[in-house]
């Protein structure tokens, strides 16, 4: 029988940037320092703690990397005769996903439980879904789908079947509705980690007579102080724009964010001309045109393993930065818990986010976790 084991809803490799242990790092150009702070890492090899703010215990204190941001057996299959056989796929995808936000941040210091309440629609949805696929409950959905994911080849998503429809929309729009984007904060400034700053979009989030309406404009990635990793929607594209949403929705909506740059990765396609990538200028469907068959028609050529794309660092400034924080802490669940590397710096942020939230209905009351940092500080 298996023992029990703590599974991270964000990976241990990320928590790492935000470690006690690693707080002396400096993000610099300087070669020499940088191999410095790199040996001094690599030494790390447990024992990691973070700071980190409790907002249901109303305590600051000391976390182990190894028992924050997780959950007792959260992948655990019980209805398998290996029943870490997820944790284990995930391992491995979590190994390659580390090289390259290594990668990412080695560039730039150069340069639960399963929530059961759904909508009416997708709870209908999921029952059928798990009477076909004979699941128990949504948690078996939710293993299930990873699972599937992690074993099908990317191209071949869209067609399997045991992929929850709603989850297999998602898994397009991120893949082919958006490009990525590496935003990086200022020397004074820092991103902060928080429970839900792997994955939390920007946005629209209403309720209409039809259901509830969600768009993402962004999607953020927090993987280190100085970086988050962003996923746009693609009609943040030079010449593209966001009129057809605007008629879609029957109402202008933009992204608090629009003011940001938003370069898209430059592609070095293999034996492929440039002036064959873009889209027919008579067609409206950039996303026909953005789908795989659709850019293999057009090109004529199919996209290679070793095609290359080369992402420029967009240095944001402070507003942005304390605007990004404000989401994450006005997003906040009574589980709440934060982490930084600078006390201080928290402090500010949770100032800043009082000033911000225009809705005062929606502010979120963070006046202990203040006094405690101001105790701390003192």
């Amino acid at each position: 029988m298996q023992k029990d084991e703590y599974h991270h809803y964000i990976p241990r490799f990320i928590l790492r940037n935000f470690a006690i242990d690693n707080y002396e790092r400096i993000f610099t150009s300087n070669r020499k320092q940088f191999n410095q702070n790199q040996k001094f890492w690599k030494t790390k090899k447990k024992g990691e703690s973070l700071q980190i703010y409790d907002r249901d215990k109303d305590q600051l204190g000391i976390s182990s990397i190894a028992r924050t941001y997780g959950d007792i057996n959260m992948y655990k299959d019980l209805n398998h005769d290996d029943t870490m056989h997820v944790e284990k796929k995930l391992a491995n995808l979590e190994e390659k996903a580390s090289k390259v936000v290594r990668d990412i941040i080695e560039a730039s210091q150069i340069n639960g439980q399963i929530d059961n309440r759904f909508d009416i629609v997708t709870e209908s949805m999921i029952k059928s879904f798990m009477q076909e696929h004979n699941l128990e409950n949504p948690q078996e959905v939710w293993l299930q789908n990873v699972r599937e994911i992690l074993d099908t080849p990317h191209e071949d998503v869209e067609t399997n079947l045991r992929v929850f429809p709603v989850d297999k929309m998602d898994y397009k729009m991120r893949i082919i509705d958006c490009f990525l984007a590496i935003w990086q904060a200022g020397e004074n400034d820092e991103f902060i980690m928080t429970t839900n700053a792997f994955g939390i979009f920007e946005g629209i989030n209403m309720i209409t007579p039809m259901g509830p309406i969600q768009h993402a404009f962004h999607w953020f990635y927090v993987i280190s102080p100085k970086l988050l990793l962003v996923l746009c929607d693609f009609r943040f594209r030079e010449g593209i724009g966001f009129e057809s949403l605007d008629r879609f929705y029957g109402s202008k909506h933009r992204s608090i964010f629009g003011n940001v740059p938003h370069p898209p990765p430059i592609p070095e396609y293999v034996n492929i001309s440039q002036s064959k990538l873009k889209p027919d200028s008579e067609s409206d469907d950039t996303l026909d045109w953005l789908a795989k068959d659709h850019w293999d028609k057009q090109t004529g050529i199919k996209r290679q393993p070793n095609d290359k794309f080369t992402f420029t660092f967009v240095k944001v400034n402070s507003a942005t930065v304390h605007l990004v924080n404000s989401i994450l802490l006005n997003e906040a669940t009574p589980d709440l818990q934060v982490s930084v590397l600078s006390l201080s710096y928290l402090y500010k942020t949770i100032v800043k986010y009082n000033k911000s939230v225009k809705d005062t209905s929606t502010l979120q009351n963070f006046s202990n976790m203040k006094k405690n940092f101001v105790q701390s500080i003192k």
